[in-house]
């Protein structure tokens, strides 16, 4: 089985239209999709910061997409997603997963976030073919 991609590796995603989604590899595993895709395989926006979201990706999955480019990080990025929020289901306390670790937060804080969860590829093509440009 093919190993994960190490972060600042940029993958690409085919969907059932035949458009390819791209993602940037981070820390964590999570990946960061880049808001603009294309028709034509191999040309991912490198460079682009202009994401749709962020979110976990299951190990696997992401060993399993072709890497198609590199965009590294530079020293101030340190491959650190973005910000995630996690909500106690029994309790409703909000947190706000961050650079490794976890801290308290209120609803105001947390809820614009993405909540923290790891994806698996079937339920991460359609969002991907909603929130991708061409």
């Amino acid at each position: 089985m093919p190993r994960k991609p190490e972060p600042g590796v940029v993958v690409q995603v085919p969907l059932p239209d035949g458009r390819f989604a791209y993602g940037r590899v981070y820390r964590d595993a999570t990946v960061c999709f880049y808001r603009r895709g294309s028709v034509t395989p191999g040309l991912p926006p490198i460079g682009s910061r202009d994401f749709a979201f962020c979110v976990g990706v299951y190990d696997d999955v992401v060993a399993s997409w072709e890497r198609v480019g590199s965009d590294p990080f530079d020293s101030h990025e340190l491959a650190w997603p973005p910000a995630s929020s996690i909500q106690d289901p029994i309790t409703g306390r909000w947190s706000v997963y961050e650079r490794g670790a976890i801290r308290p937060a209120d609803g105001n804080q947390a809820e614009s976030l993405e909540p923290a969860a790891a994806w698996d590829e079937h339920h991460l093509i359609p969002r991907l073919g909603e929130s991708i440009d061409d």
